[in-house]
């Protein structure tokens, strides 16, 4: 199978050159880990990690839309956390307000710094439906 990459016009400034905000493969989306980018300015957003978290997901709605996917396609998603015991009830916050019930499979992983700073960056696989 031939790996599909489809543009995200929503994410175009922070994803120039080399950089494929997701891949497609067969029915199977591969996101690039997204960190809290203000999509006007490509600047992480200051206002908190919710803000961050909420900016992530709605990025990665806008990619995996791109691949004919929702978060609900989301099987698993990798957070990295630069304070995971105080980031993480932010994150934990944001996605029961997405998944109410069956969340996907995730991973939390504590590191020293993320790109830019910020606070935190999430990656994820996702399956499309009937492709």
């Amino acid at each position: 199978m031939k790996p599909v990459r489809n543009p995200v016009p929503q994410l175009a400034s922070m994803f120039d050159g080399w950089l494929s905000p997701g891949v497609r493969v067969g029915n199977i989306v591969y996101t690039s880990g997204l960190v809290g980018w203000d999509l006007e300015t490509g600047k992480i957003l200051t206002t908190g990690t919710e803000a961050q978290v909420r900016r992530i997901f709605e990025g990665l709605g806008f990619i995996l839309k791109a691949h004919g996917a929702t978060l609900n396609d989301i099987v698993k998603m990798t957070m990295y956390f630069t304070d995971r015991k105080t980031q993480w009830p932010a994150f934990d916050k944001v996605r029961r307000e997405i998944w109410k019930t069956d969340p996907p499979a995730t991973t939390g992983v504590g590191v020293d710094q993320l790109e830019q700073d910020a606070q935190v960056e999430i990656e994820a696989i996702a399956i499309i439906p009937d492709v």
